[in-house]
Order: structure tokens, then C-alpha cells, then sequence
């Protein structure tokens, strides 16, 4: 019970200033520019398609990976955004969560890729069960793409699960 409560404060003292940093970011970002990306929380609860999903039989790597969702989520309205160092007008966004753990907190974010590409930096949810990364790049989104998750950007580190990505027929609606 002890190790639970210490874990507690250690994600509260480590999560609370960038929850801080990021709210007061978004609002002045929201306030001056109506059409830059929604925050984040938003982006994580809009409803998704899954396109790709994959659950192990057996966790792999130290970090206990079990499998991954990719949802394509369409945004309630077109945002300028930058993809690859140029500005574009997406009305998607690409959800990429990862599940396994539970992941450790780290003073490194988790980064999660697809092959030897970013997805972008990793939220993990209450229970450290899940790590998700949202991008707006569909190109990183193709079939056969590895999954992977490390902490950092440094490519040696990265966790991989076994199977790429294999798209659904028609997806589903969650």
C-alpha cells in the first residue's frame, strides 16, 4: 500500500507542472490563433475508428507490451498544424496507443514510433496501462509499420511489438 501512495505523489510531482505548463500554453495558443490543434485531452477523448489493433499472447520486453490501437479520429473542425516542418489544414488526427506495463514514470517522456519515425510524445493513462500519442502525419500510418515505445528519442532504446500494422476492413466505431 505504501508503494502505491509513494507512486501517487511521485506522478502528481512529476505531472503537475507540465499539466500546468501545458494548460496555460493551450489557453494563450486557443485564445490567439482559434484554428491551432485542440488541446490534448480533447484529442484523447474525441470518439476514434480503429483501424489497426493487435494483442499479444504474452507480454514482451521489460516494459510488458500487449498490443496497440490505431484510431483515426476526425476533428470537429480543420486545424492548421505542421506536419513534416510545413503548415497544413488536417481534418484528422491519427491516435496511437500502446498497452502494457505498468509503465514506469520517468523523468524522459515516452515517445512512441512507428518504424523510424516519432509518433509524438506519449500520455499515459491513470493506471500506466496505456501510453497514446497522437499525430496528424498519415504517412506514418501504413501497413506493415512496427509499433514501438521508448523513452527519449533515442532509436536503441525502443521497445517494438512483434506484430506491424495490419488495417481493418472498414474499421469500427468506438
Amino acid at each position: 500500500m505504501r508503494s502505491f501512495i509513494n507512486r501517487r505523489v511521485a506522478i502528481a510531482i512529476v505531472a503537475l507542472p507540465l499539466f500546468l505548463a501545458t494548460g496555460v500554453s493551450t489557453l494563450s495558443q486557443r485564445n490567439n490563433t482559434p484554428d491551432k490543434e485542440p488541446p490534448m485531452r480533447e484529442l484523447l477523448q474525441l470518439p476514434g475508428r480503429i483501424i489497426s489493433e493487435t494483442k499479444a499472447a504474452r507480454p514482451s520486453s521489460d516494459l510488458k507490451l500487449t498490443g496497440y490501437r490505431v484510431e483515426e479520429v476526425r476533428l470537429p473542425r480543420s486545424l492548421t498544424v505542421e506536419v513534416r516542418g510545413q503548415q497544413a489544414v488536417v481534418d484528422k488526427a491519427w491516435r496511437v496507443t500502446v498497452q502494457g506495463g505498468p509503465f514506469p514514470v520517468r523523468a524522459l517522456p515516452a515517445v512512441v514510433w512507428i518504424d523510424d519515425q516519432i509518433v509524438g510524445n506519449g500520455i499515459e493513462n491513470e493506471t500506466l496501462s496505456q501510453i497514446t500519442a497522437i499525430t496528424f502525419d498519415s504517412t506514418l500510418i501504413r501497413e506493415g509499420g512496427v509499433v514501438s515505445v521508448s523513452y527519449g528519442e533515442d532509436k536503441e532504446t525502443r521497445r517494438k511489438l512483434p506484430q506491424g500494422l495490419q488495417f481493418k476492413r472498414g474499421g469500427e466505431n468506438q
